[in-house]
């Protein structure tokens, strides 16, 4: 199985706002969603608590953003030997004793199916400790786990600090009762991109959905025969179940994209009942609460572009 962790296809800087500034944009962007908005800037909350449950006590150092492989993996042709590695990874991207977070494809030889992932890795402590989701045949339907393996397949998108142990300040942002048709995540991003217009900006961040329930899928295991269409994939493989909070949400996205096939948004959960999978919007406007931490890169790699 061919690991496709150094295949850089191309690198860029992005625009890094002055984090008052980015943090007053999504403000403005989040009121138009959202009953009760709350921004301001503060120090990164440490991850390793048991609230969040990461391997990297900090994040938003010197940030990269990394975009690998992606659904073309899946469609028009299914390319499951893509093989990649979170560790390799940091080192395509530069930051060889990093740590990174974000969702992707797990890896299914480990797992022994299709499966969905939130990648956790400090690469200076040589700790990995992803998070899985996979469909089984049980009343639930899904199971959560986590695996120890750097390995994935696929596609991922994450973000990579250069240094776990410092501690940088973040846009902090909490909002309760959401009253417009845009998820949490998407609020965010056309909150960016309409206030930096062609300036990319790319933002990775972690939120928990404090209150509420949310609309996640899991992938299955791959199917006997390929997909005729896009539409097979969403309509009918992909399974879809409401999920409880709390749930911890691993985010990765982009004001625009200047030619290069960056996946716009992407976010999975993870949580300690074991509800996980890749993150849609919430299903209870009225009572959803989210409070969420987040960081703007200063470049982004795109690896094995597809």
């Amino acid at each position: 199985m061919p690991d496709c962790s150094k295949n850089l296809s191309e690198s860029f800087a992005v625009h890094q706002p002055p984090l008052q500034e980015l943090g007053e944009a999504i403000r403005e962007g989040l009121v138009e969603n959202f009953k009760e908005v709350a921004v301001n800037v503060v120090p990164c909350p440490d991850l390793q608590q048991p609230e969040f449950g990461l391997t990297g006590k900090y994040f938003g150092a010197e940030l990269r953003i990394a975009d690998i492989g992606g659904p073309g993996n899946l469609f028009p042709e299914l390319r499951k030997d893509k093989e990649f590695d979170l560790k390799e990874i940091c080192q395509t991207c530069d930051a060889k004793n990093g740590s990174a977070f974000g969702p992707g494809a797990g890896p299914w030889p480990t797992v022994g199916t299709c499966c969905e992932m939130v990648a956790d890795i400090d690469c200076a402590k040589n700790k990995v400790n992803t998070k899985i989701a996979k469909i089984v045949e049980t009343e639930k339907g899904y199971e959560q786990s986590t695996v120890d393996t750097p390995k994935f397949n696929l596609m991922a998108n994450l973000a990579i600090s250069e240094d776990s142990e410092k501690q940088v300040d973040v846009v902090h942002v909490t909002v309760k009762g959401r009253t417009g048709k845009l998820n949490f995540t998407d609020a965010i991003r056309k909150a960016v991109a309409d206030c930096y217009a062609k300036r990319p900006v790319s933002l990775g961040g972690v939120f928990i959905i404090r209150k509420g329930k949310a609309k996640l899928h899991v992938m299955p295991d791959f199917p006997a025969c390929p997909w005729n269409t896009e539409d097979e994939i969403t309509d009918k493989w992909l399974r879809y179940f409401e999920m409880s909070a709390p749930l911890v949400c691993c985010t990765v996205m982009h004001s625009s994209d200047p030619g290069h096939q960056l996946r716009m948004e992407h976010t999975h959960c993870f949580s300690s009942h074991g509800d996980a999978g890749h993150y849609h919007y919430d299903t209870t406007p009225d009572e959803v609460e989210y409070e969420g931490w987040f960081a703007p890169a200063i470049k982004v790699y795109r690896i094995d572009k597809i």
